[in-house]
């Protein structure tokens, strides 16, 4: 699928940027809290957390020498 060249905003790409006298311009702050990510579901954060700590844990203990002897095991 090719891309085709329109012209249906040539009118109005080079008009200046609108600044309205009733509204003031939004601060910096409050328009980047527009942006910010919300807790869609309610807990998430808590999972996510308590899965990378139980992850921790499992990894730490993987990494942990084991000698034979914790696990009952006794040299023939």
């Amino acid at each position: 699928m090719a891309l085709e060249a329109t012209h249906r905003y040539d009118d109005i790409i080079d008009l200046p940027h609108h600044v309205s006298r009733r509204h003031p311009p939004m601060s910096r702050h409050n328009r980047a809290a527009q942006f910010m990510p919300f807790a869609a579901v309610a807990g998430y954060d808590q999972v996510v957390a308590e899965t990378a700590r139980s992850n921790d844990h499992d990894m730490a203990l993987a990494d942990t020498p084991v000698d034979g002897l914790a696990e009952g095991w006794v040299p023939a």
